[in-house]
């Protein structure tokens, strides 16, 4: 099923065709397929089930078993994040890096688990253009194309610290109509991260799920703290990953587009075909933003939970 637009006859006055139309809001009726399966819990917050896993409704069940049973290629590159965690920032490094560059940043990459956002038919898949480009919100064992071990495909995941993810997702998913118009405060979301009870689960599983297969030679784990760091390193790391050529001066290029501000405003990545995103989609891009927004009874109660869970994992993140 095509996306819903608000004009399928776009203008021929030269402008950027993409952005004469607008992606409707998420519709249950439309993007979320069997709607008895839907829950809805505290101030509204809506999801599905998916494996025991709590998932965005447009994450149907079909649009899943499709993702986990495409048939992937040696040339295949897969990205994949918990949200909120740097990987819009990952998916135009890598369109750059491969030059497979769609009409905008939403039609370089096929999100195939996505019901709702640019859904792919099988036949479209296998007529795509290599390299694809595949984006991914799920779990290590619920990943594209099946079990990562047995893939061909290249798969890169981005983490990010976990209490500026949680920050940032809750303004995320505030109001928004794939979330049921989620109206709980501050202190509520922050019970429902820790719980793992938001959509796409606990942080927890899902990053330590890729943290612990790292060293597989088909997988590339970054952190969102590393690219701002050392945005060279990391995009030349991503580039022999993937095998593309970066010479001095398209190092120089790249980083002229993928800044946070030239991200936000430019209309090829910038999102602001789709309603209820559009500049929104970019808040601050910054590191450790989370101190202005946990109280320091919750900071201490989410270092507990972080000393509880990670254990001996020694995820590479400063929580403090």
């Amino acid at each position: 099923m095509a996306p819903s637009r608000e004009d399928t006859n776009p203008p021929t006055n030269g402008t950027n065709p993409d952005k004469s139309f607008r992606i409707l809001e998420y519709s249950d009726e439309e993007h979320a397929g069997d709607v008895s399966q839907l829950i809805v819990s505290d101030h509204g917050y809506k999801y599905r089930l998916l494996e025991g896993r709590v998932m965005p409704p447009f994450v149907t069940p079909e649009r899943y078993m499709q993702s986990r049973n495409v048939k992937m290629r040696n040339t295949d590159i897969v990205y994949d994040s918990y949200p909120k965690s740097g990987s819009t920032w990952l998916s135009y490094i890598l369109v750059l890096l491969t030059g497979n560059k769609g009409s905008s940043l939403r039609d370089s990459y096929h999100w195939v688990e996505n019901n709702w956002l640019y859904p792919r038919s099988d036949a479209e898949l296998e007529a795509a253009r290599d390299p694809r480009v595949f984006a991914s919100h799920m779990p290590y064992d619920m990943a594209v194309g099946g079990d990562p071990a047995q893939s061909p495909a290249k798969y890169i995941y981005i983490a990010r610290n976990p209490k500026d993810v949680c920050v940032s997702y809750y303004h995320f998913e505030s109001r928004k109509s794939w979330a049921g118009n989620y109206t709980g405060d501050w202190e509520h979301w922050l019970q429902m991260f820790m719980q793992g009870d938001v959509q796409r689960g606990s942080w927890f599983d899902h990053v330590l799920g890729w943290w612990r297969h790292r060293d597989a030679p088909n997988i590339l784990f970054l952190t969102y703290e590393d690219m701002k760091r050392d945005i060279d390193g990391q995009l030349k790391k991503i580039a022999d990953f993937i095998g593309a050529e970066l010479s001095a001066d398209k190092l120089e290029e790249i980083k002229t587009q993928i800044g946070f501000s030239a991200m936000k405003s430019n209309e090829f990545s910038g999102l602001g075909d789709v309603k209820e995103l559009g500049s929104s989609f970019f808040r601050k891009g910054q590191v450790g933003s989370w101190k202005e927004q946990f109280t320091v009874e919750q900071n201490e109660r989410f270092d507990r939970l972080w000393a509880e869970r990670v254990g001996e994992d020694k995820l590479p993140f400063d929580i403090a």
